[in-house]
């Protein structure tokens, strides 16, 4: 069973098994014959029920104070134990109850539901039958559900507060452990999540879905690790990165969770998000991890079901990642604020196999919270090679603004020197990125820091600084020449995603603007500008 069934199977699994009983022993006695044919269909379960109160004129029957108990833990049941306040059932066809074993009804409304129970392991997960007749609801209302899940096999948990749902004609055939829903809405005030290795905590607050709108909003959306920065890295082998997300008033338009439940597309025209912050933290004295990471395309294509997203707007926030460099004694970081971001064409649709198309991405940002930045990425879509084109420009910026990242990572601390512009642009793939770039400055000047004492003003940093000054252009344009271009060329590692291709390429631009006579051959100022170090022997070791 796909995992987004979880919720609506136990919701239900436990509403159905109360209703079809109760349809099915209508007579006198209602309390003790609904109470016993309960735990005779369902014999994994105890039910009581404290009160039946039942109007033939009007043909509604309630159920009061409904409980339930696990008899035995099962691997691969969901082990239900909990409470519900009532159980209303309006508007019962008796014709066709009695005569076609076809049980119809108005209305059912499930109050006031408190649920705890099991998540079943992939491998040994069973699936309920949802019914043992064939039922027909008008319209089945869960007001207020509480429902807490766990999984003993590891330590995810998933909990739903005051969760509200309406489903609108319902249809569930005998024995029948899955069922299609043609309209439902729900509202829910939080859903909170623990990843299965306990490394993440995710929550949603303030959901609203309506199926008539086709349109679903969140208030919050929080990924939050629950491991501070080198306890939550030192749990992996490889380098791996920590994220910390918060995302603020997120709106789904022309969104189907109708579709998206039944078949398992995600298919949105435009997803807008008030605003995201995140922070990012790495720590490169780690080993590299062996495995290859896809393409940016690839990691559309991997979506399981269909997926077609024709524009995401990010109206505001920050990124801010912190690095650990390899022999630095404390980590470098780096920021962009005040964030725009449009992205287009988010599809693994296959008729673009024979098309001509792109998925787009545009950005602005504040680097540092002091310069414009403007990124712009097409990718072509089922491209072979996974080609994509990288167009970018930064504004005016003091370069000092720069040394928290680079007398941290590049162990160079910039004096002075001022950025007048940058404009870049390359092609990449799965192969190597090639391109240009023309960067104006003025003024360089920079020190080289001592990797164990942090040092610039020691003899030997002395002479390394005075090396490196007199081996950089310490303007752009010279005066009196033109101005020089940067050549992009970089090689990609297939272990590194995508952002770090970038990065690298980006780089490779700088250093061929900066620095004179620049040979095919890695030389010592090369390895200080691309920070190529060898790995400690205890990547582990802080």
């Amino acid at each position: 069973m796909n995992r987004k069934w979880i919720l609506p199977t136990i919701i239900l699994m436990v509403g159905t098994m109360i209703v079809i009983t109760a349809l099915f022993l209508i007579g006198p006695l209602l309390d003790k014959r609904i109470t016993a044919g309960l735990n005779e269909k369902y014999p994994d379960y105890t039910f009581e029920i404290e009160k039946v109160n039942w109007s033939l004129i009007s043909s509604n029957l309630e159920l009061n104070k409904i409980t339930i108990a696990s008899k035995t833990e099962q691997p691969g049941a969901w082990n239900l134990n909990g409470e519900i306040a009532s159980v209303e059932l309006k508007g019962i066809s008796l014709i066709k109850a009695l005569f076609q074993s076809n049980y119809q009804i108005d209305e059912v409304i499930v109050s006031n539901s408190i649920l705890e129970g099991n998540i079943p392991p992939r491998d040994k997960e069973k699936r309920p039958i949802l019914s043992t007749l064939n039922l027909q609801i008008g319209n089945l209302i869960f007001d207020k559900i509480d429902l807490s899940l766990k999984d003993p096999s590891s330590d995810q948990t998933l909990s739903v507060k005051e969760g509200v749902l309406n489903i609108m004609d319902l249809e569930i055939e005998k024995l029948d452990t899955l069922c299609i829903l043609n309209h439902f809405d729900f509202k829910v005030q939080q859903i909170r999540s623990v990843s299965p290795d306990s490394m993440y905590t995710y929550q949603a607050s303030g959901i609203v879905y309506s199926d008539t709108l086709k349109n679903l909003s969140i208030d919050s959306l929080l990924i939050a690790p629950n491991y501070m920065d080198y306890d939550f890295t030192k749990r992996f082998l490889y380098e791996n990165n920590r994220l910390e997300a918060d995302f603020k008033h997120i709106i789904l338009n022309r969104f189907s969770a109708v579709d998206y439940f039944n078949t398992g597309n995600f298919i949105s025209s435009y997803i807008a998000i008030g605003s995201m912050d995140l922070n990012v933290f790495r720590d490169k004295r780690k080993k590299d991890s062996p495995l290859k990471k896809p393409a940016l395309q690839e990691l559309v294509y991997n979506f399981p079901g269909l997926l077609h997203i024709d524009s995401i707007g990010l109206n505001g926030g920050s990124i801010t990642y912190t690095e650990h460099a390899e022999k630095a004694n404390e980590p470098g970081k780096i920021s962009m604020n005040e964030l725009k971001v449009n992205i287009y064409n988010v599809t693994n649709d296959s008729i673009y196999k024979t098309k001509d198309s792109t998925m787009e991405m545009r950005l602005e940002a504040l680097l540092m919270g002091k310069s414009k930045m403007t990124i712009s990425m097409k990718a072509k879509l089922f491209d072979h090679l996974n080609t994509f084109l990288v167009k970018g420009s930064l504004a005016e910026i003091a370069v000092r603004e720069l040394n928290p990242i680079l007398e941290k990572n590049a162990f160079v601390y910039a004096n002075s020197a001022k950025i007048d512009q940058i404009n870049f642009d390359f092609s990449a793939n799965d192969q190597k990125s090639t391109g240009k770039m023309i960067m104006l400055y003025h003024d360089l000047d920079v020190d080289i820091k001592n990797k164990r004492t942090d040092e610039t003003k020691a003899l030997k940093e002395r002479i390394v600084s005075l090396i490196v000054n007199k081996k950089t252009w310490d303007s752009n344009p010279i005066p009196g020449e033109k101005a020089r271009v940067g050549i992009i060329d970089y090689e990609r590692d297939s272990t590194k995603f995508i952002f770090y291709y970038c990065i690298k390429s980006i780089v490779s631009g700088i250093k061929s603007s900066i620095i004179k006579d620049l040979p095919r051959k890695k030389t010592f100022l090369q390895k200080i500008f691309s920070n190529e170090h060898k790995k400690q022997k205890d990547p582990t070791k802080n």
